[in-house]
Parts: C-alpha cells; sequence; structure tokens
C-alpha cells in the first residue's frame, strides 16, 4: 500500500483552507516548516503529527488522510492578567495557629524576611497563602494521612478560616480571598472572593486556576530539594509548561512513536526469516527446497513465493492440518502442573498473612496512583479528574505530589508487593500454561470441549480456585490430549509429510514482507520528518529557555561565593521517557556530566535549586508579583547565605518576596550587606497564639 496525504495547501505555499486556530508555537512551526527543505512527503508527516493521533496513525496505515492546516493568521498580542502583590494575610484554627494572628505587606515589589523558631507558625503562614488560593497544598501530599488530617488547630474550637488579601495593578481596593472549613476534612473548605468592587465570587473567576500550576506563588524547602534531586522527567515538565513549551514535547512523542512502530514492522520479517528457514530446510518436501532457494536469494521474488505457499498439497487440506496439527499437538507436563498448582498454593498462603497489614494499604494506594499517572501521561491535555469531574485536579504538580507519594510509600508496601509479585507470577505461570486452544482445533470435539474448559481458567482471580482447576481439568486434558493423538496419527494419511504446515507459515511471513516493503517506504520520510522536527523543538526550546537559564546562571554566581564551581548551562534533552534537563557545571574550569550528584555538596544543591527556581516568578507573563520561600537557608554555609541575601534583595526590586526562616544569618546577612529588607520576628506560645513583631 501506498502512502498517500494530502493536505489543504499544496507545497506549503497556496493559501490554505482554515480548520482551526493554531497556538503562537504552533504558527511558528508551521513558518518553519514552510521554509524547511523537506520534501512533500516528509512534511505532510509532519502536519500529520500537529493534527494529533489519529491522523499520524492514518499515516502509518498508509491510508489517504486529509489534513486541512490550522490556522496560521497573526495572533493578536497575549494580554497578560494584571500582576497582583500579597497585602495581608489572616489565619485562624489552621495547622500551628489557633486565634486570629495577621501579617500586613506592603503590597508591590520587596523583601520581607519573617524569622522565628521552629514551630513558631511560619509554615502555618506560608501554607496557609496555598491552602487559601490553591486549596491545597503540595507538601501535605507527600505526607502520611495522619499527618494530612491534623490540620486543623487543636487550640481553638472556633470556625477555621484564611483570608487573603491582594493588591491587583491598576486596581485601588483589595481583592479578598477566603477560604473556610467546615467539615472535619482538609477537603471540605469553602472558598469566595470579594473583588474592590464589592462583587462575590468564586476562585475561578480570577483566572487563575492554570497560572497556579504553571508560576507556583509558593517553592517550600521540600520543594526545592526535588527540584534537583527528584525525578528527571519532573523539572522537564514544569520548564515546559512554564515556557509553554508542552505542544511540542506532545508532537515530537507522536512522531517518534510513529517512527517506532513503523520501524518495528519493517523488521519483523527479518527477525522470523530465521525461524522459517530451518523450519523449510528440515522438510523433504521439494516446495521446501524451492522455498529456501528463493529467500536466500538476494532479491526476493514473492510472486513465485505466493504461489508454493498457495500449493498445499492435499484434497482436503483443512482435515489433514488439523490431523498433522493433532498428531504435533502438546499439553502441558504433569510435572509442570503439579510445580505451578503448588507455587499457586504457596502464593495463596501468604497473601493471606499480608491481608489488612499497613503494607497492604501501601499497596493498594501505589497502584491506585501508577494507573492515575499512566492516565495522565496517556492524556497530558486533560487537566479534569476522570471520576469526580473536579476542575484542573490533573497537571504537572498533581503529578509530582502523586510520584512523591509513591515513593514514600513504596517502602511501606515491600514486603506485601513481594507476595502479591509472588502471586502475579504464579497467576502468569497458570495463565501461559492455560493458552486459549488452536483456532484449528474443532471446538464441538472432546478435546475442544474440554481445552475450552481449561483456558477458561484464565479468568479466575483466586489462587486456591486457580490451582483446584489446573489440576483437576490439567489431568482431563493430558488424557484427551493423549487419545488425540493416538487417533490422529492413525487416521494421517499425509503423502506431502508435512508440507501444509510450512505453506502456512510461508504464507504469514509473505504478509508480513509486503507489509514491511510498505513501512520502509513510509519510514524515511517519516524519519526525517522526526530528525527534522527534533532539531527544531531543540531550537525553539532553546530560544524559550535560554532566558530562564540566564537567570539561572546569574542566581549561581551569586550564590556559589568563592566555590569554583560554575553553571554552565540548562537544556531540555531527551524525548518520552528519557526526557530531562540537563544542567552542566563546571569544577575549577573542567567540565563535568550533566546532572553529575557528586560535585556538589547538600548545601550547592539547595544553591542550585533556588538558581532554577527563582527565576521563574520574573518569567513574562507571571500574573503573580508575590513568592512565598519556606525555609530556602537550610544546608547553606555561611557565605552561601550571604550570596542568597544579595540575590532575594534584587530579585525583591521587581517582585515582592516573603521569605519564612528559622536561620538568623539571613537577616544577619541583610543587615551586614545593608540590603533593603524588612525583618520581623514571629512568636508562638504553648496555646497556639501567633504574633509578629518587627
Amino acid at each position: 500500500m501506498v502512502t498517500t496525504v494530502t493536505t489543504s495547501q499544496a507545497g506549503f505555499s497556496a493559501e490554505p483552507s482554515r480548520q482551526r486556530s493554531a497556538s503562537p508555537r504552533t504558527v511558528a512551526l508551521w513558518d518553519r516548516l514552510a521554509r524547511s527543505p523537506l520534501d512533500p512527503a516528509a512534511r505532510r508527516w509532519v502536519a500529520a503529527a500537529v493534527h494529533g493521533e489519529d491522523a499520524l496513525a492514518a499515516c502509518v496505515r498508509g491510508e489517504e488522510v486529509d489534513l486541512p492546516l490550522p490556522e496560521t493568521e497573526p495572533v493578536p498580542p497575549v494580554r497578560h492578567a494584571r500582576r497582583c502583590y500579597l497585602s495581608r494575610v489572616r489565619v485562624q484554627g489552621f495547622r500551628g495557629i489557633g486565634r486570629a494572628a495577621t501579617l500586613e505587606f506592603p503590597p508591590g515589589p520587596g523583601l520581607t524576611v519573617i524569622v522565628g523558631r521552629n514551630g513558631s507558625g511560619k509554615s502555618s503562614f506560608a501554607e496557609a497563602v496555598e491552602a487559601a488560593l490553591t486549596g491545597r497544598n503540595l507538601r501535605w501530599d507527600g505526607m502520611p494521612a495522619a499527618w494530612r488530617d491534623g490540620w486543623r488547630n487543636l487550640h481553638f474550637d472556633d470556625v477555621t478560616e484564611i483570608t487573603v488579601e491582594l493588591q491587583r495593578a491598576g486596581e485601588t481596593g483589595t481583592t479578598r480571598v477566603t477560604r473556610v472549613w467546615t467539615g472535619e476534612s482538609v477537603r471540605s473548605a469553602r472558598g469566595e472572593v470579594v473583588l474592590p468592587t464589592g462583587e462575590v465570587g468564586s476562585l475561578a473567576s480570577l483566572g487563575w486556576g492554570e497560572d497556579l500550576n504553571r508560576y507556583r506563588p509558593f517553592l517550600s524547602y521540600d520543594e526545592l530539594g526535588r527540584t534537583v534531586t527528584g525525578r528527571s522527567a519532573e523539572l522537564y515538565d514544569t520548564l515546559t509548561t512554564l515556557l509553554g513549551l508542552s505542544e511540542l514535547t506532545e508532537i515530537e512523542r507522536r512522531l517518534a512513536k510513529a517512527c517506532d512502530r513503523l520501524a518495528k514492522t519493517a523488521q519483523r520479517p527479518a527477525h522470523d526469516l530465521p525461524y522459517l528457514l530451518d523450519q523449510l530446510r528440515a522438510s523433504a518436501d521439494p516446495r521446501a527446497r524451492t522455498a529456501v532457494e528463493l529467500l536466500s536469494s538476494s532479491t526476493l521474488d514473492l510472486d513465485r513465493l505466493a504461489a508454493i505457499a498457495a500449493d498445499n498439497g492435499p484434497a482436503d487440506p483443512a482435515q489433514q492440518v488439523v490431523l498433522r496439527r493433532l498428531r504435533r499437538l502438546s499439553v502441558p507436563e504433569r510435572s509442570l502442573i503439579n510445580d505451578v498448582v503448588s507455587e499457586l498454593r504457596g502464593a495463596a498462603m501468604e497473601i493471606a498473612m499480608t491481608v489488612g497489614t499497613k503494607g497492604d494499604r501501601a499497596r493498594s494506594v501505589v497502584e491506585l496512583l501508577r494507573q492515575a499517572l499512566e492516565h495522565h501521561q496517556r492524556h497530558p491535555a486533560e487537566t479534569d479528574c476522570p471520576t469526580c469531574g473536579a476542575h484542573n485536579a490533573l497537571g504537572p504538580a498533581w503529578a509530582s505530589r502523586a510520584r512523591a507519594e509513591i515513593a514514600r510509600l513504596e517502602p511501606v508496601a515491600a514486603s506485601t508487593a513481594a507476595a502479591y509479585q509472588r502471586a502475579e507470577a504464579a497467576r502468569d505461570q497458570a495463565r501461559f500454561l492455560m493458552a486459549p486452544p488452536p483456532s484449528w482445533l474443532p471446538p464441538d470435539s472432546e478435546l475442544g470441549r474440554i481445552w475450552a474448559d481449561w483456558a477458561a481458567g484464565a479468568e479466575i482471580t483466586d489462587l486456591t480456585e486457580l490451582a483446584t482447576h489446573i489440576e483437576t481439568v490439567g489431568r482431563r486434558l493430558r488424557s484427551a490430549a493423549i487419545a488425540a493423538r493416538k487417533a490422529a496419527t492413525e487416521r494421517l494419511t499425509d503423502p506431502t509429510d508435512g508440507w501444509a504446515g510450512l505453506a502456512e507459515q510461508l504464507g504469514a511471513w509473505l504478509e508480513d514482507a509486503r507489509g514491511a516493503l510498505d513501512a520502509h517506504r513510509r519510514l524515511e520520510p517519516a524519519r526525517q520528518a522526526l530528525d527534522w522536527f527534533s532539531s527544531v523543538a531543540r531550537e525553539m526550546r532553546a530560544e524559550r529557555l535560554n532566558p530562564l537559564a540566564a537567570q539561572a546562571e546569574k542566581v549561581w554566581a551569586r550564590l556559589r561565593q568563592e566555590r569554583h564551581i560554575d553553571l554552565a548551562s540548562l537544556r531540555l534533552v531527551g524525548r518520552g521517557a528519557q526526557r530531562r534537563v540537563a544542567v552542566d557545571v563546571s569544577v575549577e574550569g573542567i567540565d563535568g556530566p550533566d546532572n553529575a550528584p557528586g560535585l556538589l555538596s547538600q548545601g550547592e544543591f539547595q544553591a542550585l535549586a533556588l538558581s532554577i527556581c527563582l527565576p521563574r516568578t520574573l518569567v513574562p507573563g507571571n500574573p503573580f508579583g508575590f513568592l512565598l520561600l519556606d525555609d530556602p537557608v537550610q544546608a547553606m554555609d555561611t557565605e552561601t547565605v550571604e550570596g542568597l541575601a544579595a540575590v532575594l534583595a534584587e530579585v525583591g526590586r521587581h517582585r515582592q518576596l516573603v521569605v519564612f526562616t528559622h536561620d538568623t544569618r539571613l537577616p544577619d546577612a541583610l543587615h551586614r550587606l545593608g540590603l533593603p529588607a524588612s525583618v520581623r520576628t514571629i512568636h508562638r506560645d504553648a496555646m497556639s497564639n501567633v504574633w509578629v513583631t518587627d
């Protein structure tokens, strides 16, 4: 089959037929494609990848498909949301804060440092702002359920309430966001927004749903740690989302997957040919010898091979084929059946011992989260929960929390998981034994009926019941198979000596060979398209990432102080499961491998994470003029703290930074260096009364 893919714009130069509006990134891609040296076939593969999975799958199958080009008219300038700043935070009954406590800020750029001992309520304020604006907290999701359920303050019996007042650019009054908890669950909160006009609305009315995930104006110590030492794909996904590059990543993934599918189809005949030749050489039939000669030739004559495969000999081929197969039919040996039965019963006993344990519950949660992550990876564009319908519940932040929870629970679930793995391995052994009856076996024969009963056991999930089924039905299957083999041997009169079976194998191989030829023809332009697209995607990613990387390098230069460790570059590399952010460092001018953890101490890891995360608050289009940092100083030495003080003061010239810390070295460094900052002290007594002093 010849691949024919049509578009509505011949040669990508005439006026296209409009189908849908394209994103700015797609418009830029389409412009580059129109100027590229790619031949039309490769261009059509790129067009299909832009259109989506269905169009690309049709190309893989070699079907003719019409691909109207996306709308490429000039995209109007994006109107960014008005930047907002924190004005006031009031918290009561939440975490470590009992009676109402208030923090007030000048609503504009500037650095505020709030210092207090551990347990003084710093994190309670930081998490309160995040909870008010998002309804959840990234750090909570990585904690045990008992910790998450302890969100209500024990010393306060009245309603739990958080109020965050924000000053948005161009408005004289403040926008007040309030979240009130009415139930025992942390998810029981009701949110409300009061605009400066007095108009009351929902949190969704602010239009920040996607922006809160993309720009996250909250940064905790845990999140900083995961930035560099977490899963390699997490930071990649965070940055591509922040920079608006997710669409490019998805298109590249589609093209790579299509090329892989075509390559496997093209390689299948070569993979199966040695086995087929061995089977043919073992036959004395002259047709087999001719087939070997043709298959060993430098050029394949598929038509002659097809004629040989069609000559299957006897007058009643169907009966002969069945008899031959019955004569060679094999069923599981008695010893193998006994081994599988013993393993199933042993696994059942081990599973029974884990029921109701903590490990059993942890394993169930891990499996549930993995299934949710797999669904999210297959459908990254869907952000609403498919089970409860919650809006914008899914996304990179959710995925990060889910992975963190999996990592936490896996050690707890290890022993139970091992038991279930043993059980699953035993089931796999059993299912391997209980293969469905061959398609050629008459279903109304005695062996066919028993085999159908045997294969039906693959649906049995209970290990004990499955063991009993294999033991009893397996005995009947062996007896029936021995009798059928004996009867077939007695009835078989085959002058071709097994040629019919070989002809069937040869015919199947020929079908794959024709498919491989078509796949080869389609694969070349598809690979050209993938190579071109990957190159263009790298350029476009670099264009978007370079400003952020440059800011990260500047921040790192301030934080590293006298250490001779340079942050050489920040790059988005790889695709699919191999995607990651390459962080190139050099020591004493000698380049080191990217992402080399052995080059950095824990404090340097913290500084590197800040170098990557702090610039995101300066990204154009970020509607949040503020950033809350909770404990960014941990593990840093005094010199690094001084560098951090300088960096925070510099960022504070452009954004509102609120830093919570127990480490007095940061305010001391700010004072010693004469840097502008408002330093306050937070206090908390034994009854959870919290107050702040200048």
